[in-house]
């Protein structure tokens, strides 16, 4: 074999290119702190870092999820527990007003004060969350109640319509506001009390038979009807209170299972997380041992060049 000055030249570029490299990754390597870079550095690796930084993606999404629909389900109860207060001085109220010995003046004045009690459960059950109305379904932007009228001397002044979302009678649902918490599973964070009826008309369960117990106590009070005040209104009463703790039961219930569900999501992200920096994560005191190893290989290289780079025939051709 035939060894040229050109060759021997050659092959030192070669090789210092080569160690040039080398100095090159590792120091990529340590500035980024990943080890692989580009596909081409682990195409086995590739395949599980993105697979776990998809799965990390998706279990940040999860957890936002999970904040979101646990401080709609708060807000929620922080109504209902108003709600709960008013009906409870309701129910007093009711109860005093159906003594037998208080006069029609007495009733006619407790009957503004209910009066005052309804504008302000109409008021609750028009409450928003983030500018969304905690109570109309998926129509979070419409207000979903409102008085038939707003003539104070009209018989329906105490009445209230439903204009939010509902389950229709074919299963269309525009009541049920759902989120993922994580794979497979989906949790409705807001109350569903509204549905159709046979007739078309849209039934709500919740605030709408409320305001009409407080309309028929204001009935009662106003007209000096004790006798309905105590029978039926304080039962309407009654009914109403057990209506509401039910669902602060069910939304208890439901804050329950997304604590449960963000610890679970807490544990899976650590867990990712550790497996995603074993995948791509660069060893630093390895990397650093291989940098010094390169870096003196390269200096090797280039004290052997010096060396191999003698003058030929042709520096002396003059």
């Amino acid at each position: 074999m035939r060894v040229t000055n050109g060759s021997m030249t050659n092959n030192l570029l070669r090789n210092l290119n080569g160690g040039l490299g080398r100095l090159d990754k590792f120091q990529q390597q340590l500035a980024s702190g990943k080890r692989v870079l580009l596909p081409s550095d682990d195409p086995a690796a590739v395949t599980t870092i993105q697979r776990l930084r998809t799965s990390l993606m998706e279990t940040e999404q999860y957890k936002e999820n999970v904040n979101d629909a646990y401080s709609w389900l708060d807000s929620t109860d922080t109504v209902l527990e108003s709600l709960t207060s008013v009906l409870h001085r309701v129910r007093e109220i009711a109860t005093y007003g159906a003594n037998g010995t208080l006069d029609e003046e007495n009733r006619v004045a407790l009957s503004h004060e209910v009066e005052q009690i309804f504008d302000n459960v109409l008021q609750l059950s028009n409450s928003t969350h983030g500018g969304k109305y905690l109570f109309a379904g998926q129509m979070t932007t419409t207000t979903p109640f409102e008085r038939v009228s707003n003539d104070p001397t009209s018989p329906d002044y105490l009445s209230v319509r439903y204009l939010g979302g509902y389950i229709d009678q074919d299963g269309t649902d525009l009541a049920s506001i759902k989120t993922e918490i994580g794979v497979n599973s989906t949790l409705t964070m807001n109350i569903v009390t509204q549905s159709k009826t046979a007739s078309g008309e849209v039934e709500e369960q919740l605030f709408a038979p409320i305001l009409q117990t407080l309309a028929q106590v204001h009935h009662s009070l106003s007209t000096n009807d004790s006798q309905t005040l105590s029978t039926t209104d304080l039962e309407a009463l009654e009914k109403s209170l057990d209506t509401v703790l039910r669902h602060r039961s069910e939304i208890g219930a439901k804050m329950n299972r997304i604590e449960m569900s963000k610890e679970r999501l807490d544990d899976l992200k650590v867990n990712f997380t550790s497996l995603l920096s074993d995948a791509q994560d660069v060893d630093v005191a390895e990397t650093v041992m291989l940098l010094k190893s390169a870096e003196n290989t390269y200096r090797i290289a280039l004290s052997v060049g010096a060396r191999i780079i003698q003058p030929t025939l042709v520096d002396f051709l003059r």
